[in-house]
């Protein structure tokens, strides 16, 4: 009898942690997201007032490297949540579209070196 109160005890201990554990990276990710917005809106304003082109891809390619995975990753999280889709949305689909995303933030960036001022 007193082996089940422990358990759970336990059990109750384990999902307020993770509920604890899943507010802090929620935090995280909102502030790393608030940040990054900033910095590519810089980026942007900065394109804008010396109507520079490979200003502007380089605003496009820090949003494809912190804007949008944080914000892919947290869209996903969502959507896998509410539709139970398993964790093959975890393990493969999150892991493959943010990849292919930062390949486009870093293929941007790479053109805003080599495009002709």
């Amino acid at each position: 009898m007193g082996g089940s109160i422990m358990n759970k005890l336990l059990l109750q201990m384990a999902v307020e942690q993770a509920a604890i554990d899943y507010l802090v990276l929620l935090a995280l990710t909102l502030l790393a997201i608030t940040m990054s917005v900033f910095i590519v809106f810089q980026a942007y304003r900065g394109s804008r007032r010396n109507d520079s082109r490979r200003m502007f891809f380089l605003a496009l390619g820090l949003a494809f490297l912190t804007v949008v995975p944080f914000s892919l990753s947290l869209v996903l999280t969502a959507v896998g949540q509410s539709f139970q889709t398993g964790p093959r949305m975890y393990s493969f689909y999150l892991p493959v579209s943010t990849r292919i995303v930062e390949l486009c933030g870093l293929a941007s960036l790479l053109y805003s070196l080599y495009i002709e001022a």
